[in-house]
């Protein structure tokens, strides 16, 4: 088992590596909260990221006292954060899309940012609500690494690939030893 700073250290360097794989700059703050996001992920406290329905908590958490509404909020938006990054495969199978916990997570990291009981951390969720879609880049890449790889996912990959012909794709491809290649197609217009 991994210690605590191992598994800090790990996740510092990977988040590190897939800011400058997808050319994202952000404070030193936002930075480390990412290592810890992941860090508290790797172990879960709850058997589900999903129970209680992010929605349900961010609607109950206008409704709470500041201490309270904070900490739903924070679980929002750090879980559709996280879902949204790293198991975006499975969102877009699902009956509700990356698109939705997109938002969700963003509006709770902006209401957090409004926080006055907060303001220390302002800045920090200013930035994650307002490039969220440039995080959820960046874990996406760090769950696209062999640490999260299962092999049906490089053959889901490759068929991503034969379909959008994306570059990430292809280059993910690359560094799993496989070289994206598809067929002629012999159709006449």
């Amino acid at each position: 088992m991994l210690s605590t700073s191992t598994l800090t250290a790990l996740f510092h360097d990977l988040v590190r590596a897939a800011m400058v794989a997808q050319q994202v700059q952000s404070s030193e703050t936002t930075e480390f909260y990412l290592v810890q996001l992941l860090a508290g992920f790797a172990r879960p406290t709850a058997p589900d990221l999903l129970d209680p329905p992010l929605a349900l908590d961010y609607l109950e958490a206008f409704h709470l006292p500041a201490a309270q509404r904070y900490e739903k909020l924070k679980r929002v938006a750090d879980t559709a954060l996280f879902i949204t990054g790293v198991f975006v495969d499975s969102l877009e199978r699902s009956l509700v899309g990356p698109e939705y916990y997109a938002a969700l997570g963003r509006n709770a990291y902006a209401r957090l940012s409004d926080q006055p009981s907060r303001a220390a951390l302002r800045s920090l969720f200013g930035e994650l609500a307002g490039r969220f879609p440039e995080f959820v880049r960046v874990l996406t890449e760090i769950s696209a690494q062999e640490l999260f790889r299962r092999e049906q996912d490089t053959l889901r990959l490759y068929k991503r690939w034969l379909h959008t012909r994306g570059r990430r794709e292809a280059d993910i491809l690359v560094r799993r030893g496989i070289i994206p290649f598809a067929p002629p197609t012999h159709q006449r217009h």
